[in-house]
């Protein structure tokens, strides 16, 4: 019996790659983690998009994509949410863990490394789901969390291949009765 990877296979920031050489290359995800994501679903109201209207914040999310991050960009990024006001902290904080690999110190190691958040949360939330039912209950807790978080990064990934969506008002209109 084998315990961790075998082959040419290794784990580079959540994401499991397969060693050819110099090269990396990421595996699609799997059938699990889209069984996974797909169980989520999506939660349109994740995100108070007006309210990311009305702070004009489209530029700052314009072109994200969850499925090509690195740690960084992402802690920054749900620092900047929460300082907006857009998330809470524990969401904040579950987002900026994410994909991190720690030393024996506890400091962030390759923090500029792309990874997929989405397969990470999915794969993170089937572990959480999976100790829930063998009775943890701190597991059932975190079970919202991570949801959320999905949530979070599917609404800025559609939020940032929109144009930003303003709500229509009659400013600058004129009309004569």
């Amino acid at each position: 019996m084998t315990i961790g990877y075998t082959g040419a296979w290794q784990s580079k920031a959540g994401l499991l790659v397969q060693d050819t050489g110099n090269r990396t290359k990421p595996v699609s995800q799997s059938a699990k983690v889209k069984q996974m994501l797909a169980l989520v679903g999506n939660d349109p109201n994740a995100l108070n998009i007006a309210e990311m209207d009305r702070q004009k914040l489209h530029k700052n999310v314009k072109g994200f994509d969850p499925e090509n991050v690195s740690v960084k960009q992402l802690g920054n990024l749900s620092a900047f949410l929460r300082g907006k006001g857009l998330i809470s902290d524990i969401t904040a904080m579950t987002l900026q863990k994410a994909g991190g690999k720690f030393d024996r110190f506890g400091t962030p190691e390759d923090v500029d490394a792309k990874f997929n958040a989405l397969e990470y949360f999915a794969v993170q939330l089937d572990t959480i789901q999976t100790n829930s039912i063998k009775g943890d209950k701190y597991a059932s807790m975190l079970i919202p969390e991570y949801k959320k978080a999905i949530y979070v990064l599917q609404n800025l990934k559609t939020y940032g291949m929109g144009n930003g969506r303003t709500a229509p008002t009659d400013k600058g209109v004129s009309a004569k009765a």
